[in-house]
């Protein structure tokens, strides 16, 4: 899920102990490459929750 101006992402990851969590992402606007993710934002026991939560809980996704 990509912000509409193209400066910041969230992304849905399934860790390898099986649970989920989304992560932060921003654009380096000098490269034009995307910085490394943020830490893990919550443990969920699906995508389906981290990405309801991430919904939650970014501004530009909830609107």
């Amino acid at each position: 899920m990509t912000r509409s101006d193209g400066l910041e992402r969230a992304l849905i990851v399934i860790r390898a102990d099986g649970l989920a969590t989304y992560r932060r992402q921003t654009m380096d606007s000098a490269s034009g490459r995307w910085k490394a993710s943020g830490p893990d934002c919550g443990l969920y026991d699906s995508v389906e929750s981290a990405e309801a939560e991430a919904r939650a809980r970014i501004w530009w996704l909830a609107n």
